[in-house]
């Protein structure tokens, strides 16, 4: 669960696994989601129950190439 000042929502992950871990220093600082989202501002890390569903998700060009086509 993704708790703000405002609202509280679930997280979805388009894989199924377990969270082993969350990132306590976005208690602290919530911004790193924001400002550095690709190293300190991860959300949680995650056991995969089946390796395999990875086949399915875009890699980080197919994804940028799809986030150009929407804008």
């Amino acid at each position: 669960m993704v708790e703000s000042v405002k609202a509280a929502s679930e997280v979805y992950a388009p894989v199924s696994g377990e969270v082993v871990e969350g990132n306590g220093a976005l208690d602290a600082n919530p911004a790193l989601v924001n400002e550095d989202a690709d190293n300190a501002g991860w959300f949680f890390k995650m056991t995969l129950s089946d390796a395999g569903e990875l086949d399915d998700l875009m890699d980080e060009a197919a994804y940028a190439a799809y986030v150009k086509e929407l804008g």
